[in-house]
């Protein structure tokens, strides 16, 4: 059965993936901590040194490792040295000097809105006087159309029985009316 099972054919092009061995690896994964991360980098500083010393040649002024290496914060956000943050920026830096405005700048802008201003109230005046205006010429029409009305009607003099009458019927009473108010 195993003799019937054919191994099949691969490709040229394709490759079998790398293996990687993390083991030895000092970069740990993220969120992973390091214990005693300070004695690995003086280990492996006092390896180099002691390789140095193994050398024929003398070293040069050989100074003792540092107790810890300095990582560079320009471009890099936090002191831990993390790549993806940005770069922390004050406020005072988002604000571009060429944006701010002279004296004389502001004080002509504010002119100008005040005489805006000035200009809107006065336009707003002069339209609610003339509507007043309008206003008031309709009601003198209307009174002097009253009168001319009054004037114009027939009027009959009624002796005070037949006013008397009148005054039982509500339709006859509109009719009458005194002299002084015609």
């Amino acid at each position: 059965m195993a003799a019937a099972v054919e191994e099949i054919p691969v490709p040229p092009q394709v490759q079998p993936p790398e293996v990687y061995d993390f083991r030895g690896f000092t970069v740990a994964p993220r969120g992973y901590k390091m214990k005693n991360k300070r004695k690995i980098e003086d280990l492996e500083d006092q390896a180099e040194f002691e390789s140095a010393q193994m050398t024929d040649d003398p070293p040069a002024t050989v100074l003792p490792p540092a107790k810890r290496t300095k990582r560079s914060t320009i471009g890099v956000g936090k002191a831990s040295g993390r790549p993806w943050k940005q770069a922390a920026t004050r406020a005072s830096e988002l604000r571009s000097p060429t944006l701010s405005t002279s004296w004389e700048h502001k004080m002509r802008e504010k002119a100008e809105q005040q005489a805006f201003r000035d200009q809107r109230r006065a336009t707003v005046a002069a339209r609610k006087e003339a509507i007043q205006a309008e206003k008031q010429r309709r009601e003198a029409a209307k009174k002097r159309k009253e009168e001319n009305q009054r004037k114009s009607t027939v009027v009959q003099k009624v002796s005070t029985s037949t006013a008397k009458r009148m005054l039982k019927s509500k339709k006859q009473r509109k009719l009458l009316r005194t002299a002084d108010t015609t």
